[in-house]
């Protein structure tokens, strides 16, 4: 981006330069601009986005939710000697807690309806490990929601009211054209303060998300905390963007705001309505940009492409005989222009599907028949996982969720620093109690039952020091997208 060089030396000899100038010629200036305002009144007056705003605002809820957290404090629920001797009563006042112990915590968020059937759109930040959700209505009304399902990795999530037959919805606009500088508003629940509007313009398109799915619209219309999943709107009322994060030093608006797609959030949210969850094709290869000094060297200078530095063995790209150092350009007709676009639109074609890819070898094009299989987390971009023990597959049967040991391959895959010490999430069940839970694959699980832990053994011996104690859950401490956080694992079953 470009800086403005006009210095503040630069701003003085202007004002000099005009308080120089006669006073006719201020004068006439200023009859021109009255004349120019005079002729342009109906302009100005359509500029209002009262109407808009009148029609769309009924859609956009806030939500509410409700989280059991664990006490914190530099204690960390262990009682020093010098509080022992203390009054249970004072123990509790000045920070001694018994182990596990929660509290009630409170979050914001905003949300919109896309259908009349009380489906509503929300990140899935704003209700991760929420125990109740409430959605507040236009109208001040609240309903209890049930939350339908999540992609964390494009941030989605949906949730289900039972509406009124009057309650308005709002469309995604999946062929927005957007270009910078268009007029966008933003509706939602900043700091708590519901039906706020906000207008600016799209400052930005295509900006890096650090979503592996999705990049995001850069908007200027004031986001604050709270805003998150409330949409943003084009000036025909149609939804561009789901509003998800901001830039800021402070933690306010400081004019950077960050949208994810309409036709991404319709593709992610279409599938959660329809099958509980998304389900993304799996090629099986690690790729990177290919630079220009590597097209040239092979003799593509005017093309770009994905270079496969790896294949996973047995998967869908193996099979179809890609090879380490080809040049993949094209995916069902269309060019790749780099490693991101390859991955989220194979990404964006449901498993089972046979696409055409075509990768450059040797100085000539070949064409590879792919059929996709499921993305699983275990086998992204790597070695297939070693078969699960017995234990394993016993513990993900009974509580809906697996773990894997988070070993080198895994980090360089998901990019998590070599500080980060724990046990990775590598699936969870639809539906399970570990889903309602807000256990989700990708976490980290760093301890379970306030000790660390490196291996899914070391879980499943805190599952049953947890049974011995006659508790119901284990507590476990998780690294996520948004940092540090706590769940609870339901371990009765």
């Amino acid at each position: 981006m470009k800086r403005s060089t006009f210095s503040s030396s630069m701003l003085a000899a202007s004002i000099l330069a005009l308080g120089a100038m006669s006073a006719p010629a201020l004068a006439q200036e200023s009859v021109d601009m009255g004349s120019f305002a005079a002729k342009n009144a109906e302009l100005y007056q359509k500029l209002s986005f009262a109407d808009l705003v009148e029609r769309v605002s009924p859609a956009v809820v806030s939500i509410r939710t409700e989280r059991e957290v664990p006490i914190g404090g530099a204690m960390n629920g262990q009682i020093p000697p010098e509080l022992e001797r203390l009054l249970p009563g004072l123990r509790d006042r000045f920070g001694g807690r018994s182990e596990g112990e929660t509290r009630r915590a409170f979050g914001e968020g905003s949300g919109f309806f896309i259908n009349d059937k009380g489906n509503i759109v929300t990140n899935n930040h704003v209700i991760e490990g929420a125990t109740a959700i409430t959605v507040v209505l236009n109208s001040g009304d609240e309903l209890e929601a049930e939350l339908v399902g999540t992609d964390p990795e494009t941030d989605l999530a949906v949730l289900k009211v039972e509406p009124s037959r009057e309650q308005r919805y709002v469309n995604f606009e999946t062929d927005a054209e957007l270009r910078v500088g268009d007029y966008v508003l933003a509706v939602g629940n900043p700091f708590g303060l519901g039906g706020t509007v906000t207008s600016g313009i799209v400052s930005a398109l295509d900006r890096d998300s650090g979503l592996q799915y999705s990049d995001f619209i850069q908007i200027d219309a004031s986001i604050n905390r709270g805003n998150s999943g409330g949409p943003t709107f084009d000036v025909k009322g149609n939804v561009i963007g789901v509003n998800t994060a901001i830039i800021s030093p402070t933690g306010v608006n400081a004019g950077i705001g960050l949208a994810i797609p309409a036709d991404v959030a319709n593709s992610v949210v279409t599938q959660i309505i329809e099958e509980g969850g998304v389900s993304r094709g799996f090629l099986g290869v690690s790729i990177r940009d290919a630079e220009p000094e590597i097209l040239e060297a092979v003799g593509l200078e005017d093309a770009a492409g994905a270079l496969v530095a790896n294949v996973t063995e047995d998967s869908p790209a193996d099979k179809a005989g890609i090879e380490a150092g080809d040049i993949i350009t094209e995916l069902e007709g269309q060019a790749i222009s780099g490693a991101d676009e390859l991955t989220r639109r194979i990404g964006n074609i449901a498993p089972g599907k046979r696409v055409k890819v075509k990768a450059f070898r040797e100085g000539r094009e070949r064409t590879f028949n792919v059929t996709l299989e499921k993305r699983n987390l275990a086998r992204v971009n790597g070695e297939p996982e070693a078969a699960p023990s017995a234990e394993a597959e016993e513990m993900a049967e009974r509580l809906g969720v697996s773990f894997r040991t988070l070993d080198d391959s895994a980090r360089r895959r998901l990019g998590i620093d070599e500080e980060i010490e724990g046990v990775l999430v590598a699936d969870v069940e639809r539906d399970s109690e570990a889903e309602a839970a807000g256990i989700t694959p990708g976490m980290i699980v760093m301890e379970a039952g306030n000790k660390k832990v490196s291996t899914p053994r070391d879980i499943e011996e805190a599952i049953e020091a947890a049974k011995k104690k006659n508790r119901g859950a284990l507590l476990l401490r998780v690294q996520t997208r948004q940092g540090l956080d706590f769940r609870a694992l339901p371990i009765s079953s």
